[in-house]
């Protein structure tokens, strides 16, 4: 639940039998495995904003593999975890923003809502601890460096590491200090310098060359990270 106007509507999974007492807040969350029949109940409720997520059940399956019991994904309904609600906040963000989503980011917001979802249920495995060996670290970002300018996925730099996604994710962190789309992103930047530099190629090809959705795009990042536009740091450098 995002935004709510008035009562909270209560939610059962059985139609004759009262749910559970909600969180103390609005924004409360439920998990309905699939074929769950649930049943909710409004009463004066008169504005009511949600995000819903849907997970197939293979993707739930190779993750109770690799990083969870499976008892994670319970039903749980009227519950609240700031954590799960911040990366709800994210995508939220993501999906009203204009152009498409970096694949790379949404595969590791997908992973961190499920992660933190089984958390939420006390079934959260122990994870592996150490960074990426040299080599495999070595082999990651070169493939990143290569493909800057593609919508790389989350599972195609695994595979090459020779990890599960999310000790994969936490490997890598450790190892560089940033997240894989951190990282890409920090890349395409100094890629876009390099560019700036040595070419009369104009911004907004730059951008496409390096991976971003248009000029607009690389500026906004640009200027996050190095502190300027494009165009003005070009102007500097050439000074």
């Amino acid at each position: 639940m995002l935004d709510l106007d008035g009562n909270l509507p209560e939610l059962r999974s059985e139609k004759r039998r009262r749910g559970p007492d909600p969180a103390n807040t609005i924004h409360n969350m439920n998990f309905a495995p699939a074929r769950m029949e649930t049943w909710a109940i409004w009463n004066e409720t008169r504005y009511m904003r949600h995000i819903s997520f849907t997970f197939a059940d293979d993707a739930l399956k190779q993750l109770a593999d690799e990083e969870v019991s499976p008892s994670a994904f319970a039903p749980r309904l009227l519950f609240y975890d700031p954590a799960l609600f911040h990366i709800a906040k994210l995508f939220e963000a993501e999906v009203s923003r204009e152009g498409d989503s970096p694949r790379l980011y949404g595969d590791s917001l997908s992973l961190a809502l499920l992660l933190r979802l089984s958390a939420a249920g006390d079934a959260y495995r122990t994870p592996a601890r150490g960074g990426l060996p040299p080599r495999r670290l070595r082999m990651v970002t070169d493939y990143l460096r290569e493909h800057l300018a593609d919508n790389v996925g989350l599972l195609e730099l695994a595979n090459i590491a020779q990890l599960s996604r999310s000790h994969f994710c936490r490997a890598f962190r450790m190892s560089t200090g940033l997240s894989p789309h951190q990282w890409l992103i920090s890349a395409r930047i100094e890629k876009a310098k390099e560019l700036l530099v040595s070419d009369k190629l104009p911004i907004a090809e730059i951008a496409f060359l390096t991976g971003f959705a248009d000029q607009a795009h690389l500026s906004r990042h640009f200027s996050r990270i190095v502190g300027s536009s494009p165009g003005a740091w070009r102007r500097q450098a050439a000074s």
